[in-house]
């Protein structure tokens, strides 16, 4: 049943874009399944990583040379026809001035698991500056990840969590989508982390650098939860890995964020910090953290616990609603850590210049009691936000003295139903 499931992605809407178009993305999240969904009458050439092209047409494959291939995209182009080229940072620039040669006859997708192509492609030298209009696909969004699911899963709630791990595409056909998502991590964490493994090192090949210890140890850090650039440039330095000190770990954050493996969330009145650097994949986030905690790379086999995952859950709960929020609302996500250890406000929803607080939300996968959730309210007002919020996976939390709105699964599926509906 689970591998049937298809995911109706906003983006879809690329079939609709006029002239060239160029998509791109991290690896894995889905391009090429797209692809073939919404132009399944196109010719299609994927470019190999030995220096051949894969043919498609019809249900027949074949290969040819990268010269060929060029050739017979081009009489396609001139006949009008669609043609996909897919894994297009692997053709050879020389033959960049072939195809442009082509434009605007037909219709051509290329198509990049390299975020790294759209500079090359866009840059004033290139042949073919000016001839694509970019589409970036990023994971499946959370709203369109949770619509996919509310009639598949045993309850909204399952939805809602399962949600957050199908947002990585690759990983639907190996997991059973009508158990418990917490328990269905446990299970297969080892298998997970190999594959989460060798997901980053295939982003590292496309994007033509080497997956060194360094940025290996970046990205474990920030699965752990170590979040600061000077926390994480203090422990790299004592161990070795570094000798240039801040201004290096702010490039690598940089860098790992512009690959699609990192996101920087905007902190809101936190003292000494603009962003909070996190995974960008919830199961990534999910995995790499269970790895800091178990040591799960180096062999150890030993059973994971159910909390210790639904820990990891909550925060990536919190940032993927706090995301579909801001979209619902059109402003900026944003999050806040008190001082002094008083602990957060989940998410703060900005307008959308980014300066002024909409409203805060405590959010919560569990049951959200009276007690909390009013502790809840005064802290989010007292902080000068003017709307307080209260979420809970569960159930829909109590209605308390200051609180604006209060969402349960329904209210959510509700949510990310209207979202769903606006447009790209």
């Amino acid at each position: 049943m689970d591998k049937d499931i298809v995911i109706k992605r906003r983006e879809e809407s690329v079939k609709d874009l006029r002239g060239w178009i160029l998509v791109y993305g991290r690896r894995k999240t889905g391009k090429t399944f797209l692809l073939r969904r919404v132009f399944d009458k196109a010719h299609y050439f994927v470019v190999t990583r030995p220096g051949r092209v894969l043919t498609e047409r019809g249900g027949e494959t074949s290969y040819m040379s990268i010269e060929e291939a060029v050739k017979r995209a081009g009489a396609l182009l001139k006949k009008g026809e669609a043609v996909v080229l897919d894994e297009f940072q692997r053709l050879p620039e020389e033959f960049w001035e072939a195809i442009a040669l082509h434009h605007p006859s037909g219709k051509l997708i290329a198509s990049g698991s390299s975020l790294g192509i759209l500079k090359k492609i866009f840059d004033r030298r290139s042949p073919l500056l000016g001839l694509f209009t970019p589409f970036k696909l990023d994971l499946i969004r959370y709203s369109d990840a949770i619509l996919s699911l509310k009639n598949v899963c045993t309850s909204l709630q399952d939805a809602l969590l399962w949600g957050l791990i199908i947002r990585d595409p690759w990983v639907i056909p190996i997991m059973s989508l009508g158990d418990d998502a917490a328990s269905e991590i446990c299970d297969k964490a080892y298998g997970l982390l190999a594959s989460a493994s060798g997901l980053i090192g295939e982003v590292f090949e496309e994007e033509d650098r080497s997956l060194t210890r360094i940025y290996d140890a970046v990205l474990r850090l920030i699965g752990e939860g170590v979040w600061k650039p000077a926390e994480i440039s203090g422990i790299l330095t004592s161990n070795g890995l570094i000798s240039g000190g801040l201004p290096t770990v702010t490039g690598l954050l940089e860098r790992l964020t512009g690959m699609g493996l990192l996101e920087k969330v905007m902190l809101w009145r936190t003292r000494g910090s603009r962003y909070y650097f996190k995974h960008r994949s919830p199961l990534l986030s999910i995995i790499y953290y269970a790895d800091q905690k178990l040591n799960i790379a180096e062999g150890i086999h030993r059973r994971v616990d159910r909390n210790l995952v639904l820990r990891a859950f909550g925060r990536e709960f919190q940032f993927s609603l706090g995301e579909m929020l801001a979209e619902y609302m059109e402003g900026i996500k944003s999050y806040t850590i008190l001082p002094n250890g008083e602990g957060d406000i989940d998410i703060v929803i900005l307008d959308s210049k980014g300066k002024n607080p909409i409203i805060g939300y405590e959010v919560k996968i569990g049951v959200l009691g009276r007690r909390e959730a009013e502790k809840a309210v005064e802290t989010i007002h007292s902080y000068g936000i003017p709307k307080a919020g209260l979420i809970s996976a569960t159930a829909k939390p109590p209605s308390v003295p200051g609180s604006y709105e209060e969402l349960g699964p329904e209210q959510l599926v509700d949510v990310a139903e209207q979202v769903s509906r606006s447009k790209l």
